[in-house]
């Protein structure tokens, strides 16, 4: 409504939200999460970090500041080193979504509920080959709690492990699956394969692995070993997001990275666009 009002009289409108990579935020004009700017034509970022001349590998640097979010609603979820065995297990990580958050009501895509995604991959990890398993971590900002729901369901191929450091998690894993979580992205600091349910804008090409149904997640589950990326394109996605697309917040709180700065990184991105 207000973002209507304000277009309607002629004024520009910046997004901010938090961005998924630590002491940066996201400042869009266009939306944030699956509704941002970001092109989704992988053929930008490629020739966006020729432009530049980079090590393609500088932006590795960056996940060495990600910690796990702290559980400010629940303490029952928690982040303790990884035991010495799950080095051993053959797993896919999941980590799951704050109920009735955007991510699931406006880009779940089919995923319509966290109770829905948990039913989904319950009846997804059948099809798994035997040796592997479904691992998966609340949320620890969610104030529902899905434990019981979660316990009820395990076998030796659906897994709860709300104890474990969400990053541990992921760097013993065999690979991420999400709705469109922070998480996500966070796994390609980890040269994992990344599953997505919902949209996710760091999801197209060969970034990450799109799921559109039931049939679908099952198929892929199946052959967890075939899972693949691109790491060449995720080294020049991963640039821009460092680089240009996501500001320091202090930056912005100095004042050395305003409107302008943001006009200026859309106007390059558009013209590199007109050249594909």
């Amino acid at each position: 409504m207000l973002v209507h009002a304000a277009r309607e009289l002629g004024r520009e409108v910046f997004y901010f939200e938090e961005a998924p990579l630590p002491k940066r935020l996201t400042i869009d004009r266009s939306g944030v999460n699956f509704g941002s700017s970001l092109p989704r034509n992988p053929a930008f970022y490629t020739a966006w970090l020729k432009t530049r001349g980079l090590d393609p590998e500088a932006w590795r640097e960056v996940g060495r500041q990600i910690v796990p979010r702290p559980a400010d609603k629940r303490d029952d979820i928690r982040s303790e080193e990884a035991p010495s065995e799950l080095a051993q297990e053959r797993f896919i990580f999941c980590p799951l979504q704050v109920p009735r958050d955007s991510q699931i009501t406006i880009y779940g895509d089919w995923i319509k509920s966290v109770e829905e995604m948990i039913d989904h991959l319950k009846a997804a990890s059948l099809h798994l080959p035997d040796g592997w398993h479904l691992r998966i971590k609340e949320h620890p900002s969610s104030k529902i709690s899905f434990f019981d729901k979660l316990s009820a369901l395990e076998s030796d191929k659906f897994r709860v492990d709300n104890v474990t450091n969400t990053m541990d998690q992921i760097a013993l894993s065999h690979a991420v699956l999400n709705v469109n979580s922070s998480v996500g992205l966070q796994a390609f600091f980890f040269n994992k394969p990344v599953i997505v349910l919902g949209q996710a804008f760091y999801c197209f090409d060969k970034l990450a692995t799109k799921v559109h149904g039931p049939s679908d997640l099952a198929d892929i589950l199946t052959k967890p070993e075939d899972l693949t990326f691109s790491q060449d394109l995720r080294n020049a996605f991963m640039s821009y997001l460092c680089e240009d697309y996501y500001p320091m917040e202090q930056d912005v709180l100095d004042g050395t990275y305003g409107p302008e700065q943001v006009r200026q990184r859309d106007r390059d991105r558009d013209a590199i666009l007109a050249t594909l």
